[in-house]
């Protein structure tokens, strides 16, 4: 709870106004356990659910100032949590797929904003 969610509430709370301006892009790493639960899942998932709600207020309340917030949810990304799978890699997103949707929510920020990006592996979730 404290990484995924305390981490992103209390650095958006100290940020200066001046460091935030109207170029500004902000992207949250939600997960589609943001709004799908799965078995076992109930620390990682209510923390995600929270981003998401976190993301959704810091969109309304900063969107006057021309910021743009948006809230990437993948699915199963092969990163270092997943090391030592038995699952094949082709199961799995690549971490340059979800920097690719960032980069172009981050593009195209001064006219629109993804509100929500959602990613899935090609196969289907996990």
């Amino acid at each position: 709870m404290s990484l995924n969610l305390n981490s992103v509430y209390y650095l958006m709370k100290s940020l200066n106004e001046n460091l935030i301006n109207h170029e500004s892009y902000i992207a949250n790493i939600c997960s589609t356990a943001s709004f799908m639960a799965y078995e076992n899942g109930a620390s990682y998932s209510i923390s995600k659910f929270a981003l998401l709600g976190l993301t959704k207020v810091l969109r309304e309340e900063l969107m006057e100032r021309g910021i743009a917030v948006s809230a990437v949810m993948p699915g199963a990304t092969y990163t270092n949590s997943w090391e030592g799978t038995e699952l094949p890699k082709e199961r799995f997103m690549k971490s340059s797929d979800v920097a690719n949707a960032v980069w172009l929510g981050c593009e195209s920020r001064k006219t629109a904003v993804m509100e929500e990006i959602i990613l899935r592996p090609v196969l289907g979730d996990l």
